[in-house]
């Protein structure tokens, strides 16, 4: 049984291009021609505001007593550049069907146009989303989704491709009732083998991910969907023809994590899992070493859930005080080749997860006393979305709102009390009472 989910859904770049990518239309960089101009924007108040900033994100197991906030910093692989723009109060229809017609007139709307246009509706679902936007989307849903798969899979440049993998995942993630995770697997998983693009590629995993969990995938296929994750991690990303990628490998782990944050009963695929995460403990990439490690802590935490439910742990073929031990020695380390914040990321993150295996905790758990000395400070991660705030004290929260970051950037504080899927997705998060906005139903 899954959890966490809807109950329908889950009952340019100079690079050579490659004769798989030619034959399915991923020529990169290739702009198909026509030069007519970009149809009007779709919106009915087309008003664009200010670029979010963001707030700098520290996490510390010292004793001082900052909280550390989950800000986008925490997505290990950033994807695509379309910024968060403020919402526009006025923006409340969208005219999908035109979208759609505009994207496949190809005779008159080339790349350049396209792009503009998926960009757009990125910028809308994500910035200026409230509960009206499901009046032009509900309808919409399943003919959008079917065409931004097909634009992912045949967009002439790279950009077009990110940018309808974005549109996606981001339907998938705001829209009810989608029934379609048969047709996006496969299309999914050649995109994976067959683009030349490593952010394309990415983001082919976050919407498999999203796919099995929100497009009709059963827990079946979601366990499928962790081994094929695995097996990408496994074999360092030549399964899917992306040997040594560290962003794809990255992308994996992620994914991993955020499927297996859905799933009750992953036993029988945890020593799997953990040999090809403790394997890349020792990755030369530090990203990799963070969700590497951050994924081993989930599945010892699901394996303490499951042994309080059902008396039994994982059978795990690796001694919890022998992993401790190693992982410690990693935190310790460091290498003049690396960044100093990303050292401090990757110690940060590591103590994280030592901590969590010796104390049975969740993430960035501080031992550090307090000013009396009376208690340990505990749990040091939130979430803050503009006045509200949430603690995030499991691996398995943390998995999730770590998604979640990456598809809605900064718009994620539209959707978390109005959106029904990020709703789903978050739903053990206990925001603050005082701060919660009143009367919100779900």
């Amino acid at each position: 049984m899954m959890n966490h989910a809807r109950v329908k859904a889950l009952k340019g770049s100079g690079k050579t291009t490659s004769k798989k990518a030619i034959k399915s239309g991923r020529a990169s960089g290739t702009a198909t021609p026509g030069g007519s101009p970009s149809p009007s924007l779709l919106l009915t108040s087309p008003t664009h505001s200010a670029v979010h900033s963001r707030v700098a994100s520290d996490v510390s197991d010292s004793e001082d007593d900052n909280d550390f906030e989950f800000d986008d910093m925490m997505s290990s692989v950033h994807s695509g550049d379309s910024g968060a723009a403020t919402p526009d109060e006025g923006a409340r229809e969208f005219d999908a069907l035109a979208l759609i017609d505009n994207l496949q007139d190809k005779k008159h709307n080339n790349s350049d146009i396209r792009e503009q246009l998926l960009d757009m509706y990125v910028r809308v679902l994500r910035t200026k989303y409230n509960a009206e936007t499901h009046y032009w989307l509900d309808p919409a849903a399943a003919a959008l989704v079917e065409l931004f798969l097909k634009e992912a899979d045949r967009g002439a440049t790279a950009r077009e491709r990110l940018l309808s993998l974005q549109a996606y995942c981001l339907t998938v993630g705001t829209a009810e009732d989608l029934d379609m995770f048969e047709s996006s697997e496969r299309a999914l998983k050649q995109i994976l083998v067959d683009d030349d693009d490593d952010e394309c590629k990415v983001n082919a995993v976050y919407a498999l991910c999203m796919a099995v969990l929100y497009a009709g995938g059963l827990e079946e296929a979601a366990l499928e969907v962790m081994q094929y994750l695995v097996d990408i991690v496994q074999s360092d990303g030549e399964s899917v023809e992306s040997h040594n990628n560290a962003s794809v490998v990255s992308a994996a782990i992620i994914g991993w994590s955020f499927v297996a944050s859905h799933v009750d009963d992953f036993s029988d695929l945890a020593d799997t899992a953990m040999d090809a995460f403790v394997d890349q403990l020792d990755s030369s990439d530090t990203n990799i070493q963070c969700n590497a490690g951050q994924s081993i802590a989930l599945i010892f935490e699901s394996s303490r859930n499951h042994e309080q439910e059902t008396g039994e742990p994982f059978q795990l073929p690796y001694d919890p005080q022998r992993l401790i031990g190693r992982i410690s020695e990693l935190a310790k380390l460091s290498s003049k080749s690396v960044a100093r914040k990303q050292r401090r990321d990757l110690r940060e993150s590591l103590v994280s997860v030592v901590t969590s295996l010796e104390r049975g905790v969740g993430p960035y758990y501080s031992t550090a006393l307090s000013d009396d000395g009376q208690a340990e400070y505990g749990y040091r991660c939130r979430l803050r979305l503009g006045h509200h705030s949430t603690r995030i004290d499991t691996w398995s929260l943390f998995s999730r709102v770590n998604m979640m970051k990456v598809l809605f950037r900064g718009g994620l504080q539209h959707h978390v009390f109005v959106n029904p899927v990020v709703i789903e997705c978050l739903e053990d998060a206990h925001w603050d009472e005082s701060q919660h906005p009143a009367g919100r139903k779900r």
